[in-house]
């Protein structure tokens, strides 16, 4: 399908990769093909338990330096279909052009990161390219918790300097990331049921996105504006609550919470002060979530059950001071979000309520001290009466800018004299096997690269042929100046 337009065997390893099942969860036949690989090129090769796989390929021609670099990328993809009956499992994907893009009929493509594997093999097959000694990093399951880079035993590798291949942005040249972590801050209360008027109250139509990428826009929490509004109302027209709903994902900022109240008297009184404050909060925040809308249900008697005082005042304390959004930026990539936090979850049960937070931070030192923020913030709201607990779990290392890379700059150079034009230097504030990997080598000089890619993770999943080929000369050229 890809001869047609196969450029320096690039394509062609591409569409091998691509006839290969290799969703997460399932890299043993992936795996198997890289070993095998490996055995008819006659390269040296390692595999762990996990399936991640390294091959060695020896310096070639002429290059100034001995020293080892190491590519790498990860075998899995995200497997989403549609409009068709597809067994990511065990078969292959179904691969078209149109113009300049490949994709794949009715499935996501898997460009990320299979344009990696198919630099990667493209550059071990070719014995024309000058480049150091190459060690070649091919991880699992990179999509679903980077647990391949976690697991992989660097004690036989060499190299310093990493270029990662897993960026899907020409002229971009990431240079860091976010570590982070996922707390949990429950406030356990005293639940019964009663009789009476209850009403709900809803935030809805805010912008939401992601906490990683998009919170430097600076959307607003939907739980956080619910609980603002709730604690102004608790201070005129006292109630309690019966639940609180908000987002289930702790990495999406949320956009819709609402909350089910009960109020022993004057709960008319109530609904309509409500509705003042919605008027009020929204005409407050119109020019920043114009879609925003406030609800308040009318009042009606029924038999529910809602929690106590202690908990709801709580509850309202901890929503009204909690911290959130972004906290620092860079000061050394400009307009970069340097650490910030998302309370993307909150749950109510017949025990209390449990809200989560993904935090993230390009200094450990920080996102130590956002954690340790929402933990004396726990402890400091709970009322007599109301049981409170904080853990966090998921922890993953971060990627700290490094000033004296020796790559960065050689690549910057090379990029201005191979295009004519300065590559974007930045960091993202998200995780990367980049992040896992600088933990396990100390002092290693990493850039991350990649060529246009659009709509990952979706059917409509597209990859430039133009800029694969870009991007590959331009590693060729990087390599060859190492």
């Amino acid at each position: 399908m890809l001869e047609a337009i196969d450029y320096k065997k690039i394509f062609t390893y591409f569409e091998e990769i691509s006839n290969v099942p290799r969703g997460s969860y399932h890299n043993e036949k992936i795996s198997e093909y890289l070993v095998q690989f490996a055995k008819d090129h006659g390269f040296s090769y390692r595999v762990d338990d996990a399936r991640n796989v390294i091959i060695k390929k020896p310096a070639c021609g002429n290059t100034k330096s001995r020293d080892a670099v190491m590519l790498q990328g990860h075998m899995d993809m995200v497997c989403v279909s549609e409009g068709v009956s597809h067994d990511f499992q065990n078969e292959g994907l179904s691969l078209r052009i149109d113009g300049d893009f490949i994709s794949a009929e009715g499935t996501t493509l898997g460009g990320d990161d299979g344009i990696a594997l198919a630099y990667m093999l493209a550059l071990l097959d070719g014995d024309s390219y000058t480049h150091p000694p190459i060690e070649a990093v091919f991880t699992v399951d990179e999509e679903v918790g980077m647990h391949g880079a976690t697991a992989l035993d660097v004690s036989d590798l060499e190299a310093k300097t990493l270029i990662n291949l897993d960026n899907e942005k020409e002229g971009q040249l990431l240079v860091s990331c976010a570590g982070g972590a996922r707390a949990l801050v429950e406030f356990d209360g005293f639940r019964e049921k009663r009789s009476g008027m209850f009403l709900e109250v809803s935030v809805s139509g805010l912008a939401g996105g992601h906490s990683g990428t998009e919170i430097d826009k600076h959307p607003l929490n939907a739980s956080i504006l619910l609980g603002r509004l709730l604690a102004d109302a608790y201070e005129t027209y006292p109630f309690l609550l019966s639940s609180f709903l908000g987002g289930d994902k702790d990495n999406v900022i949320t956009n819709e919470a609402t909350a089910y109240l009960y109020c022993e008297e004057k709960a008319e009184e109530l609904a309509a002060h409500l509705s003042e404050l919605a008027v009020v909060l929204t005409k407050e925040l119109c020019s920043q979530e114009p879609d925003m809308s406030v609800g308040v249900m009318e009042p009606e008697t029924k038999e529910e059950f809602c929690f106590d005082c202690a908990f709801t005042e709580t509850v309202l304390h901890f929503l009204s001071l909690t911290i959130t959004g972004v906290q620092v930026y860079s000061r050394d990539i400009p307009g970069m979000v340097e650490s910030s936090l998302n309370m993307g979850v909150a749950q109510t049960d017949e025990s209390g309520i449990t809200l989560g937070f993904a935090l993230r931070s390009q200094k450990k030192s920080y996102k130590m001290y956002m954690i340790s923020q929402l933990r004396r913030l726990a402890a400091c709201v709970a009322e007599e009466g109301c049981g409170h607990s904080f853990q966090t779990e998921g922890d993953y290392p971060e990627w700290d800018y490094k000033r004296d890379s020796r790559l960065r700059e050689l690549m910057v150079r090379e990029y201005r004299e191979c295009f004519g034009e300065e590559p974007v230097v930045e960091g993202i504030h998200a995780g990367l096997e980049c992040g896992i990997l600088s933990e396990k080598i100390p002092g290693l000089d990493i850039v991350s690269i990649g060529p246009d890619i659009q709509d990952i993770h979706t059917v409509r999943e597209r990859m430039s042929i133009s800029s694969a080929k870009r991007n590959f000369d331009f590693l060729l050229r990087v390599l060859e100046k190492l």
